[in-house]
Protein backbone atom coordinates (compact mmCIF):
# COMPACT_ATOMS: atom_id res chain seq x y z
CA UNK A 1 0.00 0.00 0.00
CA UNK A 2 1.47 3.19 -0.77
CA UNK A 3 0.90 6.59 0.51
CA UNK A 4 -2.06 8.40 -1.39
CA UNK A 5 -2.79 11.25 1.17
CA UNK A 6 -2.94 14.87 -0.47
CA UNK A 7 0.10 16.68 1.26
CA UNK A 8 -1.44 19.63 1.24
CA UNK A 9 -4.41 18.83 3.67
CA UNK A 10 -3.85 20.74 7.18
CA UNK A 11 -3.97 18.07 9.31
CA UNK A 12 0.13 17.78 8.06
CA UNK A 13 0.91 20.90 9.77
CA UNK A 14 2.51 19.63 12.65
CA UNK A 15 1.68 19.47 16.26
CA UNK A 16 3.47 22.16 18.57
CA UNK A 17 4.83 19.35 20.20
CA UNK A 18 5.43 17.07 17.61
CA UNK A 19 2.83 14.88 18.51
CA UNK A 20 0.97 13.06 15.99
CA UNK A 21 -2.25 14.18 17.17
CA UNK A 22 -3.78 16.38 19.22
CA UNK A 23 -4.43 14.08 22.19
CA UNK A 24 -1.93 11.27 21.32
CA UNK A 25 2.24 10.35 21.95
CA UNK A 26 4.18 8.48 19.10
CA UNK A 27 4.57 6.72 22.07
CA UNK A 28 1.13 5.61 22.60
CA UNK A 29 0.60 4.65 18.50
CA UNK A 30 3.71 2.45 18.54
CA UNK A 31 3.73 0.98 21.94
CA UNK A 32 4.24 -3.01 21.74
CA UNK A 33 4.84 -4.92 24.63
CA UNK A 34 5.42 -8.03 22.26
CA UNK A 35 7.44 -6.40 20.13
CA UNK A 36 9.75 -5.09 23.90
CA UNK A 37 9.66 -8.63 25.11
CA UNK A 38 11.15 -9.99 21.71
CA UNK A 39 13.44 -7.18 21.41
CA UNK A 40 11.62 -5.92 18.21
CA UNK A 41 12.15 -2.68 16.54
CA UNK A 42 8.37 -0.91 15.98
CA UNK A 43 9.19 2.36 14.69
CA UNK A 44 7.34 3.77 11.48
CA UNK A 45 8.74 4.53 8.66
CA UNK A 46 8.39 8.44 7.46
CA UNK A 47 4.99 7.16 5.34
CA UNK A 48 3.85 4.86 7.82
CA UNK A 49 4.10 8.38 10.31
CA UNK A 50 2.30 10.02 7.34
CA UNK A 51 -0.64 7.61 7.80
CA UNK A 52 -0.46 7.73 11.88
CA UNK A 53 -1.01 11.50 11.36
CA UNK A 54 -4.08 11.28 9.31
CA UNK A 55 -5.66 8.42 11.80
CA UNK A 56 -4.96 10.77 14.60
CA UNK A 57 -6.37 14.02 13.09
CA UNK A 58 -9.34 12.40 11.11
CA UNK A 59 -10.18 9.20 13.28
CA UNK A 60 -8.86 9.52 16.65
CA UNK A 61 -8.56 12.79 17.78
CA UNK A 62 -12.36 13.27 16.80
CA UNK A 63 -13.49 10.60 18.43
CA UNK A 64 -11.70 12.22 21.88
CA UNK A 65 -13.33 15.24 21.39
CA UNK A 66 -16.79 14.13 20.71
CA UNK A 67 -16.77 11.74 23.59
CA UNK A 68 -15.37 13.90 25.62
CA UNK A 69 -13.08 11.43 27.30
CA UNK A 70 -9.93 9.78 26.92
CA UNK A 71 -9.90 7.12 24.04
CA UNK A 72 -6.46 4.20 25.55
CA UNK A 73 -4.98 2.86 21.79
CA UNK A 74 -4.43 -0.53 23.26
CA UNK A 75 -2.42 -1.68 19.58
CA UNK A 76 -1.81 0.67 16.72
CA UNK A 77 1.31 0.44 14.09
CA UNK A 78 3.01 -2.53 13.76
CA UNK A 79 6.10 -3.67 11.50
CA UNK A 80 5.19 -7.01 9.66
CA UNK A 81 7.32 -8.90 11.62
CA UNK A 82 5.32 -7.81 15.03
CA UNK A 83 2.44 -8.42 13.02
CA UNK A 84 3.46 -11.73 12.10
CA UNK A 85 4.66 -12.46 15.99
CA UNK A 86 1.47 -11.46 17.20
CA UNK A 87 -0.37 -14.09 14.64
CA UNK A 88 -1.80 -10.64 12.89
CA UNK A 89 -4.10 -10.58 9.50
CA UNK A 90 -1.82 -10.95 6.89
CA UNK A 91 -3.71 -7.59 5.40
CA UNK A 92 -3.76 -5.70 8.41
CA UNK A 93 -3.86 -1.88 8.05
CA UNK A 94 -2.00 -1.71 11.59
CA UNK A 95 1.06 -2.26 9.09
CA UNK A 96 0.59 1.03 7.62
CA UNK A 97 -0.16 3.13 10.59
CA UNK A 98 -4.02 2.74 9.29
CA UNK A 99 -5.11 1.32 12.41
CA UNK A 100 -6.16 1.21 16.02
CA UNK A 101 -7.41 -1.29 18.37
CA UNK A 102 -9.01 1.16 21.32
CA UNK A 103 -10.88 1.63 24.21
CA UNK A 104 -12.81 3.94 26.56
CA UNK A 105 -13.48 3.23 29.92
CA UNK A 106 -17.40 3.33 31.04
CA UNK A 107 -18.01 2.42 27.35
CA UNK A 108 -17.95 -1.46 25.99
CA UNK A 109 -17.12 -2.21 21.95
CA UNK A 110 -20.80 -1.83 21.35
CA UNK A 111 -21.29 1.61 22.65
CA UNK A 112 -18.11 2.49 21.04
CA UNK A 113 -19.25 1.01 17.71
CA UNK A 114 -22.50 3.19 17.96
CA UNK A 115 -20.81 6.33 19.16
CA UNK A 116 -18.88 6.41 15.94
CA UNK A 117 -21.65 5.91 14.10
CA UNK A 118 -23.05 9.05 15.17
CA UNK A 119 -20.49 11.00 14.11
CA UNK A 120 -19.44 12.05 10.90
CA UNK A 121 -15.94 10.09 11.29
CA UNK A 122 -14.41 8.63 8.36
CA UNK A 123 -13.40 5.32 8.52
CA UNK A 124 -12.62 2.48 6.37
CA UNK A 125 -13.77 -0.84 9.02
CA UNK A 126 -14.77 -0.76 12.52
CA UNK A 127 -14.99 -4.12 14.01
CA UNK A 128 -16.72 -4.25 17.57
CA UNK A 129 -14.98 -7.40 19.82
CA UNK A 130 -16.60 -9.57 22.00
CA UNK A 131 -15.24 -9.22 25.53
CA UNK A 132 -13.68 -12.90 25.19
CA UNK A 133 -11.69 -11.12 22.38
CA UNK A 134 -10.20 -8.45 23.91
CA UNK A 135 -13.58 -6.05 23.87
CA UNK A 136 -12.59 -3.04 22.33
CA UNK A 137 -13.01 -1.58 18.71
CA UNK A 138 -11.10 -1.55 16.06
CA UNK A 139 -11.16 1.11 13.72
CA UNK A 140 -9.34 1.83 10.48
CA UNK A 141 -8.94 4.00 7.26
CA UNK A 142 -7.68 3.67 4.07
CA UNK A 143 -5.74 5.64 1.64
CA UNK A 144 -8.03 4.72 -1.10
CA UNK A 145 -12.03 4.36 -0.62
CA UNK A 146 -13.09 4.35 3.26
CA UNK A 147 -16.57 1.61 2.62
CA UNK A 148 -17.55 2.25 6.40
CA UNK A 149 -17.60 -1.38 6.95
CA UNK A 150 -18.89 -2.19 10.57
CA UNK A 151 -18.47 -6.02 11.88
CA UNK A 152 -19.17 -7.91 15.25
CA UNK A 153 -15.89 -10.03 16.22
CA UNK A 154 -17.59 -12.87 18.74
CA UNK A 155 -16.47 -14.73 20.98
CA UNK A 156 -16.39 -18.02 19.08
CA UNK A 157 -14.15 -16.81 16.34
CA UNK A 158 -14.86 -15.04 13.03
CA UNK A 159 -16.68 -11.82 12.18
CA UNK A 160 -20.12 -11.22 11.28
CA UNK A 161 -22.01 -8.08 10.37
CA UNK A 162 -22.52 -5.78 12.89
CA UNK A 163 -25.97 -5.61 14.06
CA UNK A 164 -27.05 -2.31 15.21
CA UNK A 165 -30.65 -3.81 16.55
CA UNK A 166 -28.75 -4.97 19.80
Amino acid sequence: MTDKWDCSMLWLIPMPDGRPGEFFSWKELTSSATASRLGMDNTPSNEQKVNLKALCSMVLDPLRRHLGKPVRVTSGFRTEALNKAIKGSKTSAHRYGLAADIKVTGLDAHALMEAVMLTDIPFDQAIAYAPGRGGHLHIGLSTAHNRKQTLWAPKGGGYEKYDFSK
